[in-house]
């Protein structure tokens, strides 16, 4: 058995400095680092308070003898009364649309996310970062990623469903015979199963991912790439467990890096922002007064956070695409009819011609 996947870690950092630091080029770090920060997900909160008016049994005995012909002074305020009523039957309204626009605007944010997966291996293996070009091709297949994304994440929502549906049913019982024994076992049986469908959900994302560079060099739909991958995975899963085990490894080094890299990044910009923003204090001071003071700082405190943030997205490129040119040399490596053009290959296949238009207009092979 061959080790491909401590082979492709040679491969991988022989890649990564000649993609980013043989020479450096600081347009493409910052091409790459905007396509690494919309590889990420956005999450939204939505939140809303109200109080409603009660009437009390002081109220009603104020009330007066109607048949008297007296006509009713009430003694609350029947506006407001209607007001919340109205706002009472148009709460849930409000909180179904807020749940359609947060719903959308994750769905918008996936679709740009499946076609930069497209875009970054493309930008990687070429070493030429063409962002509207690549993404403006990808159109397609990004849209095909996101649908099966989509039915991936129904149906493991709908095997957890199944799973945990007997616990619900036994906390949901109101029986005499329940004890803690059934909660521990419930709550052990619901921590398995998250575990399960965790570990079975990374291994098909693992997959999924080896199928993107397949389906862009060997012209193929994603689902037809992906049963390709499984097909070989079959044939040699010891090798993709080596690779997912060494995975594992670079994983842990690379997020102990990034901690110690961000962590002392922070601190000296932190440093720096905090003596800038001393200076600034001390000067304004003279001049204006205490609340106008802060009016002045504000802009430049965000400028700073914003600034600190970019940076830490910078010194990110190098982690993300190491793993991910780990990721192609192992592809490479195992896949024997990967095809993958890459720009330090000895026989380097000739770039196709981009084609703009072809994001929906050239239909997948297969879906």
């Amino acid at each position: 058995m061959s080790w491909y996947g401590i082979d492709a870690v040679d491969k991988a950092f022989s890649r990564t400095r000649k993609a980013l630091f043989d020479p450096f080029d600081l347009w493409k770090w910052a091409k790459l680092t905007i396509i690494i920060f919309l590889l990420g997900g956005v999450a939204s909160n939505y939140g809303s308070s109200g109080t409603n008016y009660k009437i009390g049994s002081e109220d009603l005995e104020k009330l007066p003898n109607i048949e008297s012909g007296q006509i009713p002074d009430f003694p609350f305020d029947t506006h407001g009364i209607a007001f919340n009523y109205v706002y009472d039957a148009s709460f849930p309204a409000i909180i179904i649309a807020a749940i359609v626009f947060i719903f959308l605007i994750v769905l918008i944010f996936s679709y740009i996310s499946s076609i930069m997966e497209f875009v970054f291996v493309e930008s990687l293996v070429r070493n030429e970062v063409k962002f509207w070009a690549y993404s403006q091709r990808f159109l397609g297949k990004g849209f095909y990623l996101l649908l099966v994304r989509l039915a991936l994440g129904l149906v493991f929502l709908a095997f957890f469903g199944i799973a945990i549906f007997p616990l619900i049913g036994n906390i949901l019982k109101n029986s005499s015979d329940f004890a803690w024994p059934t909660l521990l076992g419930g709550i052990f049986w619901f921590a398995g199963v998250i575990i399960v469908l965790i570990l079975l959900a990374s291994a098909i994302n693992s997959l999924l991912s080896l199928a993107i560079p397949l389906s862009i060099y060997r012209n193929k739909g994603i689902l037809s790439a992906f049963g390709l991958v499984f097909t070989n995975f079959r044939k040699s899963w010891q090798e993709v467990m080596v690779y997912w085990f060494i995975r594992f490894v670079l994983g842990i080094g690379i997020a102990i890096l990034a901690i110690f890299l961000f962590a002392l990044t922070v601190l000296v910009l932190g440093l720096v922002s905090l003596i800038f923003d001393a200076i600034l204090y001390f000067l304004f001071s003279s001049m204006v007064s205490e609340s106008l003071l802060w009016i002045l700082l504000i802009p430049f405190i965000v400028i700073e956070l914003i600034l600190i943030l970019g940076v830490l997205l910078f010194l990110n490129v190098p982690l993300v695409v190491f793993l991910k040119y780990h990721l192609l040399s192992f592809l490479e490596a195992w896949f024997a009819d990967a095809d993958i053009p890459f720009f330090d290959s000895s026989a380097q296949e000739p770039e196709t011609a981009l084609e703009p238009e072809t994001g929906f207009n050239k239909p997948e092979p297969d879906f």
